[in-house]
Parts: C-alpha cells; sequence; structure tokens
C-alpha cells in the first residue's frame, strides 16, 4: 500500500515539474511596433521596428541574413497591396537584437464619396487607444508559423484633420473618417467641375462630331502673304526727238 502512495507522489511531482518545465520554456511574443505619420495630401510614412529575444535574433539572422531590406520589402508589399510603396530605408542593431525599416505609402487616406477622409486599418475590432484628438494606439497579436507576434500601431493624422471619427466599412474592418479643410469641400467641387466637363465633352464629341473639326478649321493659322520691301518705281525715260536739220547751213 505505501508503494502505491509513493508511487502516485512520485507521479504528480513528475507531472509538477513538466508543468513548470513548459511554463519556462514559454516563447516572449515577438514585438513589433508600427508608426504611421499621415500627411495632408494622404500619403503616410511608415517606421516599423521589431524586437527579438537572443534566440530569435540568431534565427532571424540565420533566415534573412544580408538579404533582409530586400525580403523585407517583399513581406510589406505583400501585406500593404493597397498601397505603393517606396523611399526604403533598413537599420539593424545586433546588441540590442531589433531592426528598424521606414518606408513611405501613397495613398493611406482617401476622399469618399462625402467629401471626407478615410484610413482603412484593416482589421476587425482592433484594440484602440485614443492617445489624443489626433493620434491613436492599436493592439494586434496574432500567431504566425507558431511564433506569437505582437503589433503595436501608432496612427498620427495630420495636424488639420478634425471631427475624427472611429467607424468600420462594409466588411467590418476599423476605419478613420475626418474633415480636413480645403481637403472636404474645395477636393469635393473640384472633382464635380471636372467630372461636369468630361461629361460635356463627351456628349459633344458623340452627336456633334463636327464640331469639333470645325473649330480646329477656324483656328488653323493661315500663313500671310509674303511681303515685299516696297521700292522706288524705276523712272520713265522720254526719248529726245531727233534735231531737225540746220536748213541754212544746207543752203
Amino acid at each position: 500500500m505505501k508503494k502505491i502512495y509513493l508511487l502516485a507522489a512520485l507521479l504528480m511531482i513528475i507531472a509538477n515539474a513538466k508543468v513548470s518545465a513548459q511554463q519556462s520554456q514559454q516563447v516572449d511574443p515577438v514585438k513589433v511596433n508600427i508608426t504611421v505619420d499621415v500627411d495632408n495630401i494622404g500619403d503616410g510614412h511608415f517606421q516599423v521596428s521589431k524586437t527579438f529575444n537572443a534566440s530569435q535574433w540568431e534565427n532571424y539572422q540565420r533566415i534573412y541574413g544580408s538579404n533582409a531590406l530586400d525580403m523585407l520589402k517583399r513581406e510589406m508589399e505583400r501585406s500593404l497591396p493597397s498601397w505603393y510603396l517606396q523611399n526604403w530605408n533598413y537599420h539593424d542593431n545586433p546588441v540590442e537584437h531589433n531592426w528598424t525599416l521606414s518606408f513611405d505609402a501613397l495613398g493611406v487616406a482617401k476622399i469618399n464619396d462625402d467629401g471626407n477622409w478615410v484610413v482603412d486599418v484593416g482589421q476587425k475590432k482592433p484594440d484602440i487607444t485614443k492617445i489624443s484628438d489626433r493620434n491613436y494606439a492599436m493592439t494586434y497579436t496574432y500567431t504566425s508559423y507558431g511564433v506569437l507576434t505582437q503589433e503595436i500601431w501608432k496612427i498620427n493624422l495630420p495636424g488639420g484633420a478634425s471631427n475624427i471619427v472611429q467607424d468600420k466599412d462594409a466588411f467590418g474592418k476599423a476605419i478613420f473618417t475626418y474633415e480636413m479643410s480645403p481637403g472636404r469641400k474645395g477636393a469635393r467641387m473640384i472633382f464635380l467641375i471636372a467630372g461636369a466637363l468630361l461629361i460635356a465633352a463627351g456628349a459633344v464629341a458623340y452627336f456633334k462630331p463636327d464640331l469639333i473639326s470645325s473649330i480646329g478649321k477656324k483656328n488653323k493659322v493661315i500663313k500671310p502673304f509674303t511681303v515685299v520691301s516696297s521700292q522706288a518705281p524705276p523712272a520713265v525715260v522720254t526719248p529726245e526727238p531727233p534735231a531737225s536739220p540746220n536748213i541754212e547751213k544746207q543752203a
């Protein structure tokens, strides 16, 4: 009987040791900090930094090596397909086990049909914290290829933004909408005028195609005649009558 109790106690000790070992071997999440500064024309400047522990850093260097910039560029272009990315800059710090990547993204904010600017976050139900009227933080945690990753986004809207609203699109993804003078009314009026002019030009070209050609003919430049410099007309020489014979001398 005592042997049974001893065996049970030994099994419990072994089980607790395994649990403790598993807890101590839990991998720390890879931390990614992303800062997005949106300017007045809707473009964004990204700065991405990623921090590893010692073993994760060794694995990163083994996989990426000297091709880190090219591989990270491909990853960013795949993860941000809606924007055109340019002006890349990469720097790593082996001592701190991290790297920093910066680039510009064109068209981060776009104007919708209502004339408001829209920034698409691209995530459903993110944990968003309002830091100030134009500055927001967002935390997003996920597992990819068995690696736990924690992303912390900081979104800085332009200084001229007003009436900022956290909303969601038709697919349930988080978006920010805001107004910015003169972007709202000015841009909308420009688009309306340009659209009206295009429609009018198309109607004229369809119903009266000869009108455009006739206008072109009227506006055709006619070359002037060659101007001849004025000169004095030649003098008319009147021939003198022949001299009459001298009758007296003949006589």
